[in-house]
C-alpha cells in the first residue's frame, strides 16, 4: 500500500485515579481506488482505540491539516483516518476537478472498509460535509453518528441563471477546464497563524473545474429532496462569522433531516474552520460528546 510512516506521539493523561502516557501511532499511506486513482491516506492509532472516526476535509485543502485535532481525538481513545480527496493534497487527480462526486463518497467508503474498529462515525467539514452527506445517501447505516463542520450543502448565493447555464455546457465540453476559486485567506479563520499557514501551504490549490462545479449544483438539488432519507444521528457545528458558507446553509440542511436525533449549534465569534479555531478543542469536545452519546 505504498511507503508507511511511523511516528510515536505521547502525552500524559491526568485523571483523578491514576497519570498514565498515553501512545499514538501515526501512518501516512497510499490507497488505491476502485477505478484505479491512487489517494493518500492518514491515520492516527491510539494502543486501545475504542471507535474510529473518518474525516472528510474541506475543498481546496488536504487532510494533513487536521493533525491536531486528529491526535486530540487519537489521545481520547479514537482512531482517526483521514484521505486527501482526489484532485486535492498529496493524492492523484486533477486538482479541484471530479467526474461525478460520488466518486468523492465511493472514496470514502473505500477507506472506511479498510478501518478495524466497527463502531465508526463520519466527521466532514465544509465540502467534506457535502461529500460525507452524499455517502449517507449512498452507503446508509455504515457510520453510528455524523458531526459536520459548516457543511456546504448549498452556495451562498444565488447563483446565476447564465452562470448555471454555461457550467453546465463547458462541463460536457470542456469538463476538466480550471477556474481559480478565489478565497480570502482571512474568512478561513480567525486564528491568525493558521491563516499565515493556510496561505503558504503548496498543497492548497484553489482551483475547481468545471465538472466539479456542474456536479455540485446538481448534488445541492438532490441533497435538498432525499435530506428526509437520512436516519443517521447528525450534529451540526456553525461559524456564527462563516462567510464562505453561510450559517443559513446548515440550517436550511437540518431542518430537512428528520426529527430525531438531531443537532445543530452556531458557534460565536467562530470563522469558516471552527477546528482551527483559538477555542477548538470546545467544539471537539462537543462532537467527542455527541459521539459518546450515540
Amino acid at each position: 500500500m505504498g511507503v508507511v510512516i511511523y511516528i510515536l506521539l505521547s502525552q500524559k493523561e491526568h485523571n483523578s485515579n491514576n497519570n498514565r502516557e498515553s501512545t499514538v501511532v501515526y501512518k501516512e499511506q497510499s490507497l488505491t481506488a476502485e477505478d484505479g486513482l491512487k489517494l493518500n491516506v492518514y491515520r492516527w492509532l491510539p494502543e486501545h482505540p475504542k471507535a474510529a472516526v473518518v474525516l472528510s476535509h474541506g475543498w481546496s485543502e488536504h487532510a494533513g491539516r487536521y493533525e491536531q485535532v486528529a491526535k486530540w481525538f487519537a489521545l481520547h481513545g479514537y482512531e482517526v483516518h483521514a484521505l486527501d480527496h482526489r484532485g486535492h493534497g498529496k493524492s492523484e487527480g486533477v486538482r479541484g476537478h471530479v467526474d461525478c462526486w460520488h466518486d468523492y463518497a465511493r472514496d470514502l467508503e473505500t477507506l472506511r472498509r479498510t478501518v478495524e474498529p466497527s463502531t465508526q462515525y463520519l466527521l466532514g467539514h465544509s465540502m467534506g460535509g457535502m461529500i460525507s452527506v452524499r455517502h449517507l445517501l449512498n452507503y446508509p447505516d455504515k457510520f453510528r453518528a455524523v458531526a459536520l463542520s459548516g457543511p456546504a450543502t448549498d452556495v451562498s448565493y444565488a447563483v446565476p441563471k447564465m452562470k448555471v447555464y454555461l457550467s453546465k455546457g463547458l462541463s460536457r465540453l470542456l469538463p476538466k477546464l480550471q477556474f481559480s476559486g478565489d478565497i480570502d485567506p482571512d474568512c478561513v479563520c480567525g486564528n491568525r497563524l493558521v491563516v499565515e499557514e493556510y496561505s503558504r501551504d503548496p498543497l492548497n490549490h484553489g482551483k475547481i473545474s468545471a465538472r466539479w462545479f456542474a456536479e455540485y449544483l446538481v448534488l445541492i438539488d438532490e441533497v435538498k429532496q432525499r435530506a428526509p432519507e437520512i436516519d443517521v444521528p447528525v450534529a451540526i457545528w456553525h461559524g456564527e462569522g462563516d462567510s464562505l458558507v453561510e450559517p443559513w446553509v446548515s440550517e436550511a440542511f437540518y431542518e430537512r433531516l428528520p426529527a430525531s436525533s438531531k443537532q445543530r449549534e452556531v458557534v460565536p465569534g467562530a470563522l469558516h474552520e471552527i477546528l482551527f479555531e483559538e477555542r477548538w478543542e470546545d467544539v471537539a469536545s462537543k462532537m467527542l460528546s455527541w459521539m459518546e452519546k450515540h
